[in-house]
């Protein structure tokens, strides 16, 4: 057995101690015992009890001769002390009482009572917890030989989950257990994948993990628990390979529909705007009076539906103008005109404007437009963005303040805000990476978008004050086009993880919790606060215990 309190790793679980060692500890417990017990009662006196064992009546006796001046011992030790701390000369009088009360048993106790340990405070029990738990915590952290290095407490995971353990020593095998159960193990230096699929699972899960690494001998060491969040996505579409794909998903106001476009049945170059419930089932197609939609977005009160559209049969995709359609009678309001390319509308929350962004001043700029209820135009496009790199993809916060678009600038593609007219424009991400399709969360704290950060596009959580970071989705398939849900708590996307192009949803938890509180149940993993806790509850069971016993 390995100990991880101490800073040498001893690979014996029974060390016998030099002659007269746990009989000197108990002295010098007895003595820091007697010292409280004088400063809380100085009328208390020491008188040792007749009844007791050889070792315990040389302590009792040396106990009595410290309390005059004196501190020698002469009775050998007889007992095997079984905890390796126990070894340490320097232990704190009071960690060093409970070694003793473990050794000497009952007539200790009667002795320490003679000394009157009976009669310290509650303060001064509360006072030796602290003291235990702290020291043992701290040293528990420090001296840990085996850690789960690519995981991070509070991280989220989904999928297969590739995990690298880090240990020191001479292992045979490592092994990862999730709420106390082996689910992966292999040979020191491999990495091991943790599998967290669960059949039906669509609600985030708290799991604890513990690394273990096992010697020849069969002892083992085991790591500081990491808490980790899995999450369970779903699919919502099931269109395979050949029969047309399913992509750019948005949320209904309501958060209870998508909509979304597709080219199922159609030429590949075709898309048609379709409707869906959030929790799946069949699509509804959208029928207007155009043959092309894009990028399909829902205006404030659900009625209508923006999107960018060309004729198909006389132009190109450069032609792309913006549309919006009602939904009651598929009749179609263009609301820009401009031969330049116009691409990826967004209605704003309060009705007045669309948003879009388009190649007109030579270079990709984000744009709006005042609009009436029905979409029509009742102004000029004002121009939002003025840069010579492409500027693109506006999203707008849930209040109508902000607007999030990503820009093609330096050597990456980057995630930025500004306020909806403009001004105070700000970098939110800046890497050589590309950083896509930015989205809202609906208190406007954090932004949803895709990256190609780890090498695959997967979705990314961003919060706007401090860019601090949180990754969401890992499959080796492509995860692209966020939108989040209105309560917050779901992000819908689509993905390649099927060989095509569906939707698929994802449940969150709470982003403004730091870390995962798994079930108190299985929340049992050795290293933690464990030994610290065992720890403090026998200190106050033995106060209690003697406190019984007093006369």
């Amino acid at each position: 057995m390995r100990s991880r309190i101490s800073g040498e790793t001893s690979r014996n679980s029974s060390v016998k101690p030099a002659t007269g060692q746990s009989n000197q500890l108990c002295v010098e417990a007895a003595q820091t015992a007697q010292s409280a017990a004088n400063n809380a009662n100085p009328k208390s006196s020491n008188s040792p009890s007749n009844s007791q064992s050889p070792d315990c009546r040389a302590v009792a006796n040396s106990t009595s001769r410290a309390s005059s001046g004196s501190a020698s011992v002469t009775s050998p030790a007889k007992s095997t002390i079984r905890d390796s701390s126990c070894r340490s000369s320097t232990l704190p009088g009071m960690r060093g009482l409970l070694k003793c009360h473990a050794l000497c048993g009952e007539s200790f106790s009667r002795q320490l009572r003679s000394v009157s340990v009976h009669r310290f405070h509650p303060s001064l029990v509360l006072l030796v917890v602290t003291f235990l738990l702290l020291p043992a915590t701290g040293s528990l952290e420090q001296q840990s030989q085996i850690t789960i290095a690519s995981l991070a407490d509070g991280a989220w995971v989904e999928g297969t989950v590739d995990i690298e353990i880090a240990a020191e020593g001479d292992f045979t095998q490592v092994e990862l257990l999730a709420n106390n159960v082996v689910v992966a193990s292999g040979s020191p230096g491999e990495r091991l994948a943790w599998d967290t699929a669960v059949a039906n699972a669509t609600v985030p899960a708290g799991f604890t993990l513990i690394a273990r690494a096992v010697y020849s001998d069969g002892s083992r060491v085991e790591s500081t628990p990491v808490r980790v969040t899995v999450l369970y996505p779903r699919q919502l579409t099931f269109e395979a390979p050949g029969e047309g794909i399913n992509i750019q998903p948005e949320w209904h106001p309501s958060g209870d529909q998508l909509v979304f476009k597709s080219n199922r049945g159609l030429e590949q170059h075709i898309y048609h705007i379709y409707t869906m419930d959030a929790t799946g089932g069949d699509p509804v197609e959208i029928l207007t009076d155009r043959s092309y939609h894009g990028y399909p977005g829902w205006s404030p009160d659900g009625s209508r539906m923006v999107f960018n559209s060309y004729d198909p049969e006389n132009g190109t995709t450069h032609d792309m103008d913006i549309f919006v359609v009602n939904l009651s009678s598929g009749e179609s309001v263009q609301v820009t005109f401009d031969p330049a390319f116009d691409d990826s509308g967004r209605w704003s929350p309060n009705s007045e404007a669309i948003s879009f962004h388009s190649g007109r001043s030579g270079s990709l700029d984000v744009w709006k437009i005042p609009v009436a209820d029905d979409g029509s135009p009742t102004g000029e496009p004002m121009q939002l963005t003025s840069t010579d790199t492409s500027e693109h993809c506006p999203r707008w916060s849930f209040d109508g303040e902000w607007i999030v678009y990503q820009a093609d600038r330096d050597e990456g593609t980057d995630v930025w805000v500004m306020r909806s007219n403009g001004s105070d424009t700000r970098r939110v991400t800046d890497d050589p990476y590309y950083d896509g399709y930015p989205g809202w969360s609906p208190n406007g704290e954090w932004l949803v978008y895709d990256s190609e950060r780890d090498g695959n596009k997967d979705l990314y959580l961003v919060s706007v004050e401090d860019g601090v970071q949180r990754r969401v989705t890992m499959d080796s398939a492509v995860d692209q086009h966020p939108s989040w849900s209105p309560n917050g708590h779901s992000l819908a996307f689509h993905s390649g993880r099927d060989d095509n192009l569906n939707l698929w949803i994802v449940d969150i938890p709470d982003i403004t919790s730091p870390l995962v509180v798994p079930d108190a149940e299985t929340d049992t993993g050795a290293g933690g606060l464990l030994l610290p806790l065992a720890l403090g509850s026998a200190t106050v069971a033995l106060a209690l215990f003697l406190r019984r016993r007093s006369p």
